[in-house]
């Protein structure tokens, strides 16, 4: 069982050291992540992505991710938070359908983006400010995406920059894993 005082502090140096790069780093950075990624078959498969929208500090930028699926005709679905770490999901076809909601995160504005089934979704793009290479993965700790995980079998992709990755991390019984972690400089399929 993971201590929750060891993984704050940590979750705390992880978002202190992300918030610190440079944009014009984070640009790039998440620029050849996201090329990474879109070169998969994993994606040239899926025909629906769940992606969160890119935009806290030091966070991989996932609008040009976005672009890229609807531009190969993909659908698109991201999620909208909601109290007591729930999240709703919305169907994306343009970038217009965001808007600044908790905590200064992108999300769909629920009057422009209708809301959307998630059970079809093929690939999911998970945040977090820490990942290891077992595929174990340190969210923002709110719960939010585990509890998301744990309802769906679709492979589960980390966007990352390396300076995220660790050989190990504090896990809980409840932290759901992801399945291939893609940064800027690699691909690392997780056991």
């Amino acid at each position: 069982m993971a201590d929750a005082t060891g993984k704050a502090a940590l979750r705390r140096r992880l978002r202190q050291m992300l918030a610190s790069l440079p944009d014009e780093l984070v640009d790039g950075w998440s620029s050849a992540a996201v090329s990474r990624l879109t070169e998969l078959q994993l994606w040239r498969d899926a025909a629906s992505i769940h992606t969160y929208v890119g935009s806290l500090p030091g966070e991989v930028r996932t609008s040009g991710l976005i672009l890229r699926a609807l531009d190969d005709r993909k659908s698109v679905v991201c999620p909208r938070i909601r109290p007591h770490g729930q999240l709703d999901h919305h169907d994306v076809t343009s970038l217009s359908q965001l808007s600044v909601g908790a905590f200064g995160v992108r999300q769909p504005d629920p009057q422009l983006a209708p809301p959307a089934d998630t059970a079809a979704t093929d690939l999911i793009i998970v945040p977090g400010v820490g990942f290891s290479l077992d595929g174990s993965r340190l969210g923002l700790g709110g719960g939010y995406y585990d509890r998301l995980l744990t309802s769906h079998d679709a492979p589960r992709v980390a966007l990352a920059f390396e300076c995220q990755i660790a050989n190990a991390l504090p896990q809980a019984a409840h932290d759901q894993r992801v399945n291939l972690i893609v940064t800027e400089l690699r691909v690392i399929q997780c056991p």
